[in-house]
């Protein structure tokens, strides 16, 4: 601050010996003198005092403030505050909502009055697989191909696997017409034997039940049914009966249900079961050819499911029995075929065996070494039937026995699987 003072004292003094020595210049030199630059230089001079010859200090902000001495004329520094940079607001496009697209109705346009469609089925297509064998020698658990014909339902054809009539054996057939209208049925017995074949007529009025001992036959000469006895026939055996529809259309073909009840006189021993019915699927006239490939009517089964019990070391032994789905009653010419069986246990462990036999075969399981239970280990058994070069149709007999020994029968029917063509042709 001293050294300021000083410098400013140097200047005013230089200052004033240059006015004096203006002063006491001549008058005639007064004249000639630009008192407009001297006055100018007079102010820079005292003006200059203003500009400190040292650097500027920045100061330092204390919470103390000193203060100046006394006569001392101090200026309050300046504090300039340095404001943040200033966001900028960018202007944001709101979005839209777009309304959705209203849909235009369309003209619909008015029915005409036209003739009723005629329902025709859609002939459901099967394609034959090729018999495969597992690495076991059984029979490949593959998934079986095509459609397996429903059941329970009203059909155009019916297969009875398992009629006997060996005395005291008979055999109560019952046939169903499902329709309001009289139909005409054609039917075969085959003699397991044989398989000589015995051909009848049946005919069934509107929504009528008809049931006869295979024993005894019957007949109505005012229907024309007439169906032979078999006390001479005697034997065990199948039978098929197909619909002769009076009209083309599948109403007039769908419409038999069956069943059969093989009763022992003596023992009182009774096996029930429901007849295998295929349908039709294709309108047209019956021409006595049956063709179960899955367009005309359904395909026969490709293999036959049973739960069956293991035979046990002198009990009562189970019966397999088994038909041809394919056969030809014109020229009587035997239907054989190589049956294969796969049977796996409760451990999931599979077993195989096989045979061959014609028109008609009922087996015991005691015949099979792979179906006893000190073969098997296990009470139960998963069986698989499935022939070689015709496709069958059977069921299962249980026996076993109950509380107090006493012998137990039952009728096991299969469950289908899969689908594959056949041919049956009548006379």
């Amino acid at each position: 601050m001293r050294g300021r003072s000083s410098m400013k004292t140097l200047l005013i003094t230089a200052g004033l010996l240059a006015a004096m020595s203006v002063g006491g210049a001549s008058a005639a030199r007064a004249q000639s003198i630009d008192w407009t630059n001297l006055m100018r230089a007079l102010g820079n001079a005292l003006h200059s005092w203003r500009i400190s010859p040292f650097p500027n200090r920045t100061p330092t902000a204390v919470q103390a403030t000193r203060m100046p001495a006394a006569g001392t004329s101090t200026r309050a520094p300046t504090v300039t505050r340095t404001l943040p940079p200033t966001r900028t607001e960018t202007a944001t496009r709101v979005p839209t909502r777009t309304p959705p697209a209203t849909r235009t109705a369309t003209a619909t346009r008015t029915a005409t009055n036209t003739r009723p469609a005629t329902f025709t089925a859609t002939p459901r297509p099967t394609s034959t697989p090729i018999p495969t064998a597992g690495s076991e020698g059984q029979i490949a658990f593959d998934t079986a191909e095509g459609v397996p014909p429903q059941q329970k339902l009203a059909s155009a054809f019916l297969v009875f696997p398992y009629i006997d009539t060996t005395a005291p054996v008979d055999t109560r057939i019952e046939l169903m017409n499902m329709s309001n209208e009289q139909i005409s049925l054609q039917c075969f017995y085959v003699r397991q034997s044989d398989c000589v074949e015995i051909g009848f007529f049946v005919s069934l009025t509107a929504n009528q039940p008809l049931s006869w001992s295979a024993f005894e036959g019957t007949s109505n000469p005012l229907t024309g049914t007439s169906v032979p006895p078999l006390d001479t026939f005697g034997a065990i055996g199948e039978l098929k009966c197909a619909v002769d529809a009076s009209r083309p259309d599948l109403s007039a073909h769908n419409v038999l249900q069956g069943r059969a009840l093989v009763f022992d006189k003596n023992t009182g021993e009774t096996v029930g079961y429901g007849a295998i019915g295929f349908q039709r699927l294709s309108p047209g006239s019956y021409t006595h050819i049956v063709e179960l490939d899955g367009f005309t009517y359904e395909s026969c089964p490709d293999r036959l499911h049973f739960q069956v019990l293991s035979n046990q070391t002198g009990g009562p032994s189970s019966t397999l029995i088994a038909v041809p789905c394919a056969e030809d009653l014109l020229t009587q010419r035997p239907t054989e075929s190589v049956v294969q069986l796969a049977i796996v246990n409760e451990f999931e462990q599979v077993f195989s065996s096989s045979f061959r036999f014609s028109c008609f075969t009922a087996q015991s399981f005691s015949k099979f070494g792979t179906l006893k239970k000190s073969v098997l280990g296990t009470d139960t058994a998963h069986l698989v039937v499935r022939g070689v070069s015709s496709p069958l149709i059977g069921l299962v007999i249980d026996r076993f026995t109950g509380q107090g020994g006493t012998l137990h029968t039952t009728a096991n029917e299969p469950f289908l699987e899969g689908g594959r063509s056949a041919t049956v042709i009548f006379p």
